[in-house]
């Protein structure tokens, strides 16, 4: 029988769970209070988790939410947590939308992926689930 054992240290970070629909204007909300709070409290690191959360977002309506965060003036590194319902993974296009413009925001289907990227020392830009590209 194998046992691994680690030590995990944890980082101080904000936690946010989204469900219902998401269309955009409530996300700009939901960024608002994000970028305000962490401001607020000096928080750094961000996890977003929408899989239980609808959305019929365009692919502008993302670009638009990563423009925005872009220029919240809040400097974080950003985890979202998604489960795509249909065939456009509104994450990873978030993903590559905010890292075109230089974010550290990274897309993942798996909770326990992203919460390891957040709490990494120099997190890798390829450890997410990225499947746009240039």
């Amino acid at each position: 029988m194998a046992v691994e054992v680690r030590i995990i240290p944890i980082k101080e970070f904000l936690r946010t769970d989204v469900s219902g629909n998401l269309d955009l204007e409530r996300s700009l909300l939901i960024l608002g209070d994000l970028v305000e709070e962490c401001k607020k409290r000096s928080v750094d690191r961000i996890l977003i988790d929408t899989r239980e959360a609808t959305s019929n977002a365009s692919m502008l309506d993302v670009w638009t939410l990563a423009r925005k965060l872009t220029h919240s003036g809040l400097k974080a590194q950003v985890a979202v947590v998604n489960r795509p319902k249909d065939d456009f993974d509104r994450g990873a296009f978030l993903e590559l939308c905010a890292m075109n413009r230089g974010y550290q925001l990274k897309a993942f289907q798996d909770f326990e992926a992203a919460f390891t990227w957040l709490n990494e020392d120099e997190p890798s830009p390829s450890s997410g689930s990225t499947r746009y590209g240039i």
